[in-house]
This record gives C-alpha cells, sequence and structure tokens, in this order.
C-alpha cells in the first residue's frame, strides 16, 4: 500500500516557499508524494450591506480568472523549487485557506501538513485569524510550522510527561530517524500552582523529585536517546522550551498539543499556540486528537506496515 502523501499549503509569500522545501525533503525521505495546496480567496459577487438592495459586484466569471490567474502565479513560483511531478499534483481550490488545506488533508489522509510560519497576534489568535493555529486545534494530522528551509539536523522535543508523551516522542523520532538528525528531548518542571499561598503544604523537592522519576520511567522506552539528550528543566514552560531551543540551536521543535477553551486561548493561549506564535525553530505539532484516533484505529485494523507516521 502507498504510504500517504504531505500536503504543504502555499501562496506568494516567501515563507511559504521554504515551507515548500522543507517538505519537499521529508516527503521525500519518507517515500511519500507530496501535495500542494493553494486557497483563492472568494470574490464577493453580490453586496449584503445592511439596508439596501442586494447589487451584484461582479459577474461569476471574476472568480474563475481569478482562480486561473492564481494557480498560473503559483506554478510559475513552486517551478523553482519542485519538480515538475509534484508541481502538477497542484490543487487548488476557492476558499478560506485553514478550511480548503483541511479538506485535503482528510480526503487525501494526509500523514503530515506542513506550513510557512508568520507571527501574530493574541487577539488573532483567539479568533481563529491564522490558518496554522486553526489548524493546531482542528486537525487531526501533526503540522509542521517551518521558520527555516535550511537542512533539519537537531530535533528537540519537549514533553510534559500527560498522556500525550509518547506519541510525541514516537513522532520526533521517526522524523530525526528520517533526516538523519539528532534527537534531544527536554521536559520543564512548572512551578507548583499556589505554592506561594501554601508553603508549608508543598514539599517542591520532593515534586520535583517525582517529576524527574516519571520522565526516566517515559524515557526508558525510548533507549536510542540517552546522556545529555535527557535535559529536565525548571520553569515557565513556553520561555524555557524556546530557551533551550535556542541555546541547543534546534532546527525543528516537536511538542504535543492538548487544545484549550477559546477564553483560553484569547486570555492565555497555551504552550503549543505560544510557540507556533513566536517560533523560535520550526514547530512540528502532534495533536492529541491524531493520536486517539490511532488507538482506536488500531482497535479495528492492524496500520499499514509502510505508513510513515509523525
Amino acid at each position: 500500500m502507498p504510504t500517504r502523501p504531505v500536503v504543504v499549503g502555499v501562496d506568494h509569500s516567501p515563507e511559504a516557499l521554504r515551507a515548500v522545501e522543507l517538505a519537499a525533503r521529508i516527503a521525500d525521505a519518507a517515500g511519500a508524494s507530496l501535495i500542494p495546496v493553494h486557497a483563492v480567496p472568494v470574490v464577493p459577487l453580490i453586496s449584503d450591506a445592511v439596508g439596501m438592495v442586494p447589487m451584484r459586484l461582479y459577474p461569476p466569471e471574476v472568480q474563475d480568472d481569478v482562480t486561473r490567474a492564481s494557480r498560473a502565479e503559483v506554478v510559475r513560483a513552486l517551478q523553482n523549487v519542485l519538480p515538475a511531478a509534484a508541481v502538477r499534483r497542484l490543487e487548488v481550490r476557492t476558499g478560506p485557506a485553514a478550511f480548503v488545506i483541511a479538506d485535503v488533508v482528510r480526503t487525501r489522509r494526509a500523514q503530515l501538513v506542513v506550513l510557512g510560519g508568520k507571527t501574530h497576534g493574541a487577539l488573532a489568535r483567539g479568533l481563529g485569524r491564522s490558518t496554522a493555529h486553526h489548524l493546531v486545534r482542528t486537525l487531526d494530522t501533526p503540522l509542521l510550522v517551518a521558520c527555516a528551509a535550511s537542512p533539519i539536523a537537531r530535533v528537540l522535543a519537549a514533553v510534559d510527561l500527560s498522556a500525550a508523551s509518547l506519541p510525541t516522542l514516537r513522532a520526533a523520532q521517526r522524523l530525526a530517524e528520517l533526516l538523519g538528525a539528532q534527537l534531544r528531548v527536554l521536559h520543564v518542571v512548572e512551578p507548583l500552582p499556589f505554592a506561594r499561598l501554601m508553603p508549608a503544604t508543598v514539599d517542591e523537592t520532593a515534586y520535583r523529585r517525582r517529576s524527574q522519576e516519571i520522565f526516566d520511567d517515559t524515557m526508558s522506552r525510548l533507549p536510542a536517546v540517552r546522556g545529555l539528550d535527557r535535559i529536565v528543566r525548571s520553569g515557565t514552560p513556553a520561555e524555557t522550551i524556546a530557551e533551550e531551543a535556542a541555546a541547543w540551536r534546534a532546527d525543528l521543535l516537536v511538542v504535543g498539543s492538548h487544545g484549550k477553551a477559546w477564553v483560553d486561548r484569547i486570555l492565555l493561549g497555551s504552550t503549543t499556540e505560544r510557540l507556533v506564535t513566536e517560533l523560535p525553530t520550526s514547530v512540528l505539532v502532534v495533536p492529541m486528537k491524531a493520536m486517539a484516533s490511532r488507538r482506536a484505529a488500531k482497535t479495528q485494523r492492524a496500520a499499514p506496515a509502510r505508513y510513515a507516521k509523525f
């Protein structure tokens, strides 16, 4: 059975073309086909202003003209970075980018999505105006947000010792093996909540010791990662992970995504979403939904042996 494809979102930006180059390397290493996807904005054909009689703004043919022009422009850009066979697989659809990409991913049963990284403010994240953030929250497929097209030589996996840890580690190990990269694993011990309010009831030393024990037990299932590539730090997760990625000069950061309510995302943001926003390096997000889906699928049938899983 053929390996599931890698989908990469493309537009006319330099960030997208960098993502295409990285996605092509990963697809080639995994023996998978690469499917570029471009979303064309919908041309408003009818005015819907309140209190006004609906008025036609443009003839319906305008949308077709815009789509053809967009396709031609994207093809010209892709011809500089991809072989002809990959360019011919370009899918151009009309609609919001996040919805177009998600539909292609589900239809094609893609194993990985790659996007070019762009920064967005907290309000934009909360309201869902970022394609990457929308897909992180809704997609069951791992998502890689690329901020560079340089070769991946160092992969840093950040784990929180939850149920997401092992699947995140396996995805990081799989990608590191495909690309011949060094893998390092980081766990950040967060400050205990309410420790300052109730110091007499909190044993921070025991808490840190227990965290180290759980981390060691988790890492025992990943014997290939040893010694200095097993790191435990203390601090606030997002800042500490970003600092470690910068200090080690990681080319790719791998994290799991738990998801949060929309109010939390607007006011606080999850660690994963903050990292996707700030992009200390390229970030691969392994969603909990994908992990649950795979466990459910395994109870019904055996997974195809040649599937490259991220």
